[in-house]
């Protein structure tokens, strides 16, 4: 990819944005957990623990990636779990995962935009989002679809990396995610934007208080946010009023 998706939010480019996943496919888990620490992992059961109600139910991962949101969820038994993302070798590389590990009955594998998902209105009691919805080309938009494949009572789930408030570790994340994480990415992954875009991608994700409103606007009731590692993450759950 010749331009720096850093140099635009991926909202308006989601042709580089789906290239770039492509290209980091192969390295995206190890270092998802290597420069995150493994924070990531204890996030992501966070998240699981937060969806619990719905066990046995039918859940959906959107911009699964490589499945580590959808394996974890696998521990609530869900009825039926479907696992989308639009770039292609991240769900390669996800059904190999499910091949490795022997998993039955599998996640079904679906290529897909989160935009305008090919599921009819009410078929899932759960979906969720982890790391993904900043990259949304219409977050708004992307919310809407979420809200209109839940069934009444449906809850969704956004785990995002976000903005520190506390002012300290502001800086020290700042300071961690523009100088050394981007050198630690590229020597890596061999992508020389990918992890360059990463910061700006978050700095350009809203405050929890904007983000909120906007699940409003999209329809959710009763949502709630929660906090992980003084801010480096947050958890954003809204349900769908039953009617």
């Amino acid at each position: 990819m010749n331009q720096q998706p850093s140099s635009l939010p991926a909202r308006s480019k989601p042709e580089a944005i789906r290239e770039m996943f492509n290209a980091i496919a192969p390295t995206y888990d190890m270092l998802n957990h290597l420069l995150s620490f493994g924070l990531d992992i204890l996030w992501r059961k966070k998240a699981v623990t937060l969806l619990k109600e719905k066990h046995h139910k039918d859940f959906l991962d959107i911009a699964a990636g490589s499945g580590d949101l959808a394996f974890d969820v696998l521990r609530l038994h869900p009825r039926t779990l479907v696992a989308t993302d639009f770039a292609y070798n991240m769900l390669t590389v996800l059904q190999r995962k499910i091949e490795q590990r022997n998993i039955t009955p599998s996640p079904l594998v679906v290529s897909c935009d989160a935009l305008h998902l090919p599921f009819k209105s009410e078929s899932f009691d759960a979906t969720m989002v982890a790391f993904g919805i900043r990259n949304f080309a219409d977050r708004l938009q992307s919310l809407k679809e979420m809200h209109r494949v839940l069934r009444p009572d449906g809850i969704s789930l956004i785990l995002e990396l976000t903005t520190p408030t506390v002012p300290i570790v502001k800086e020290a994340y700042s300071f961690y995610s523009k100088q050394i994480l981007p050198m630690i990415g590229e020597l890596i992954s061999q992508h020389n934007s990918a992890y360059s875009y990463l910061p700006a991608s978050i700095s350009n994700f809203p405050p929890a208080a904007e983000f909120t409103a906007l699940m409003k606007q999209a329809g959710f009731a009763e949502v709630t946010v929660h906090s992980l590692s003084f801010g480096v993450a947050t958890i954003f759950v809204g349900r769908k009023t039953a009617t």
